[in-house]
């Protein structure tokens, strides 16, 4: 009996304490509505007490007693594994029979798991790009815009630019840009690649320096995967971005001899960069508390060779540091079978002036220069040979043109390439800047010697030797930029000179835009080329037809005839372009 009864007691005590803990668990548990959907009941609402009537009010009728009928059922068949409840509304009935069909399917339930607290915004991808259109003529001495010979050249390079950006949250982006170009007044058979991109020496213009740079001198249209990268981050701490990308390297503005991970220099008088970019592993470390940067890449992809296997993988790195106030850059590539290439670059601002270096160090094979053949030492070219049965010897041609007067070698040693420069600021208005800036160029593999420029045009026809922008020995440029003069609130001029000092020759341009409906914008320049007829900027030459050895085959004897050529000294360019970009 004492055993019964203390197990009665124990139990009424376990239902007591379950009694007084259930009305609190009561108050945190999930209501029905939340856990099978469906419209709950509403609770009866208490009787209020009449208010007493105010003079002159009309009397209130007393609250209705009778009980709210209750809701008819939407559906009337027996709930099962894809059926709502009794009380369900048609939509919440849909969505339930989705979401059952969906898990019968693909075997999963429950919410979507994330692996970071981000998540996707309601747009995460953006497309957008920008329509090109540009005609331009350029003018040589002596000649006529109609008539007679040489006329004004003309072309009309239009670039399209599409892109998808996508940021399904703050960790994570993917965008890709492709580009397409045409210009409808070349040749159908004009080659595809530009001539003048010899191992990153110097920038393609087109037939004059101030034309505008295109990868393709066809007429097209051709196309080109400028960019598509993808970017994230190691726990915050490394940043990744793998693909195709632009980066680069140096403070330059008009001269860049330490962008050693694009192909092609960049042209400094193009209104916006339009080379492609180049595939490679980028790493990224901050170090926050001192505001320096560390980059590492691995570059899989070589302008002129296929990248077959990891020995052909390019390596560098890139370290930013402040140093007493000023940015110090020190970077470096690698490659198996080629000399390293080093920079250095610095930023800092001098009183009212931002002043800035950069120099690289290169190995004399990164390039190839012309040298005149001494008199004595041309060799002859043995023309084929005829009908071994007349008995006729073949008697050898002697090679009196350029092409065959000079030849092409490769530099030895290290050679340096550094620029120097400044820019000023003056507020001269509540909202309006104008900024000066000069830069000097010193470019070690460079000529200083103009009589061997006709070696650089004829063997043009091979290996291409004529860099423009790092042709001469010695440059200087000069700028001064107005954006959004006094009430021009839409409009920007920017003005630039720059000079081959070692050939004297110069090329001085002005550049107008103005933003006339929101996304079109409205563009046009004018350039004047003056100094040494003979020089880079000016560019004039003549060679007559004559026979010899070609150039692009070394050691060859086989006569190749080199037709006529002439090159008249450019006078001046002008040229418009409207872009609409969104």
């Amino acid at each position: 009996m004492t055993s019964r009864a203390s197990v009665w007691q124990t139990a009424g005590v376990a239902a007591l304490l379950a009694a007084s803990a259930g009305t609190a668990w009561a108050q945190d548990r999930p209501s029905e509505q939340d856990i099978f959907g469906g419209t709950a009941p509403k609770p009866a609402a208490p009787a209020q007490p009449t208010a007493p009537a105010q003079p002159g009010a009309p009397a209130q009728p007393p609250p209705s007693t009778t009980p709210p009928a209750p809701a008819p059922d939407i559906v009337t068949g027996p709930p099962g594994a894809n059926q709502p409840g009794p009380g369900t509304p048609p939509a919440a009935a849909t969505e339930d029979r989705e979401a059952a069909r969906d898990t019968s399917v693909l075997g999963a339930s429950g919410e979507t798991q994330h692996l970071s607290d981000y998540q996707a915004p309601d747009n995460p991808l953006q497309v957008g790009g920008q329509v090109y259109l540009r005609t331009q003529s350029t003018a040589f001495q002596g000649g006529h815009p109609l008539f007679g010979q040489p006329q004004w050249a003309l072309s009309a390079p239009s670039l399209l630019d599409l892109y998808l950006d996508a940021r399904p949250n703050p960790r994570v982006r993917a965008f890709v840009l492709g580009r397409m170009s045409y210009d409808p007044t070349r040749a159908s058979s004009a080659p595809t690649m530009p001539i003048g991109t010899t191992g990153g020496q110097g920038a393609f213009v087109g037939t004059s320096v101030t034309g505008f740079t295109t990868f393709s001198a066809g007429r097209g249209p051709n196309s080109l995967l400028d960019q598509m990268w993808i970017r994230f981050d190691v726990s915050q701490t490394v940043f990744v971005t793998a693909g195709k990308q632009h980066v680069r390297w140096g403070t330059g503005r008009f001269w860049q001899p330490t962008d050693y991970l694009h192909s092609l220099k960049r042209n400094p008088l193009d209104v916006f960069d339009a080379r492609g970019g180049t595939s490679m592993l980028k790493l990224h470390v901050p170090w926050e508390d001192k505001g320096w940067n560390f980059y590492g890449v691995a570059v899989t992809e070589d302008p002129t060779d296929a990248t077959a296997s990891l020995t052909q993988v390019a390596g560098g790195g890139r370290a930013e540091i402040i140093i007493l106030g000023a940015e110090v850059g020190i970077d470096a590539l690698f490659k198996r079978y080629q000399k390293p290439r080093v920079g250095i670059d610095l930023s800092t601002g001098i009183g009212d002036f931002d002043v800035y270096a950069d120099v690289g160090l290169r190995a004399g094979e990164d390039f190839n220069v012309v040298y005149k053949i001494p008199e004595g030492q041309v060799p002859t070219c043995q023309p084929p040979d005829p009908d071994p049965n007349d008995g006729v010897t073949p008697m050898p041609i002697p090679q009196t043109t350029a092409a065959a007067t000079y030849g092409v070698t490769q530099l030895s040693g290290i050679k340096t390439q550094a620029v120097v420069g400044a820019n000023y600021s003056r507020k001269y208005n509540d909202n309006d800047m104008w900024t000066l800036g000069a830069e000097y160029f010193y470019n070690q593999p460079g000529y200083a010697d103009t009589s061997l420029y006709p070696g650089l045009l004829a063997n043009n026809t091979g290996v291409p030797q004529l860099n423009f922008f790092y042709t001469g020995r010695h440059y200087a440029a000069l700028f001064l930029s107005l954006p959004a003069p006094y009430s021009w609130n839409y409009t920007t001029f920017n003005l630039s000179t720059i000079g081959n000092l070692s050939d004297l020759s110069f090329v001085s341009r002005l550049d107008y835009s103005v933003t006339v409906l929101t996304h079109l914008s409205f563009e046009a320049f004018a350039a004047v080329h003056y100094g040494t007829t003979s020089g880079e900027f000016r560019l004039g030459a003549n060679f007559a037809a004559q026979t010899g050895t070609n150039p692009a085959m070394p050691g060859s004897t086989d006569c190749f005839t080199f037709p006529a050529a002439s090159y008249d000294p450019l006078l001046f360019d002008f040229g418009v372009a409207l872009r609409m970009k969104i």
